[in-house]
């Protein structure tokens, strides 16, 4: 996913962003690893639970990742959006890989089933992404930006894959 911002932030600022977001992503690997409340609410999503009750874990996750964030030291007005995004991704098997610099900030997801790929996209097209990145980039620009997710260019991605028959198949038909 690749996040580009209007006015350009400047490379510091992106550095910065980019820090920020892998020591949020290990901050939550460890407390995925080590937190016994945390790794009690990861099994109960490998039960066969209702939707509710998924949004139930879902919210418990995020307040124990923000308060994991907060005590990390990540900046607080990158907390909140953070949190959030990390447990929707931890409900839906997402993981996010790395953050490298390149014309834009290029942000790499692993999606363990092609479900969270589609739920993926999902947050990427319904501007969830958008949201989480703006409020992030502008706590550490102390100004606004406009953020863009290019959800063109994951649609693009999602039509290379190949189904048995080596044709590629369309977000809709998943």
């Amino acid at each position: 996913m690749h996040v580009d911002m209007d006015p350009p932030i400047g490379h510091v600022v992106e550095q910065q962003f980019m820090a920020e977001l892998t020591r949020a992503n290990g901050i939550i690997d460890y407390v995925t690893r080590t937190s016994p409340n945390v790794i009690r609410l990861r099994r109960r999503l490998r039960q066969n639970i209702n939707a509710n009750q998924r949004t139930l874990v879902a919210d418990q996750l995020t307040n124990e990742f923000e308060a994991a964030l907060y005590q990390g030291g990540v900046p607080p007005g990158m907390v909140p959006e953070l949190a959030l995004m990390l447990a929707h991704n931890a409900v839906r098997d997402i993981q996010i890989v790395t953050a490298q610099h390149g014309d834009s900030i290029v942000v790499y997801f692993l999606c363990k089933t092609v479900k969270a790929l589609y739920e993926l996209g999902q947050m990427i097209v319904s501007g969830f992404m958008h949201v989480v990145f703006a409020v992030a980039v502008e706590s550490l620009a102390r100004t606004t930006v406009d953020v863009y997710v290019r959800a063109d260019e994951f649609n693009l991605k999602l039509l290379c894959l190949s189904t048995p028959q080596d044709r590629g198949t369309s977000i809709d038909r998943l």
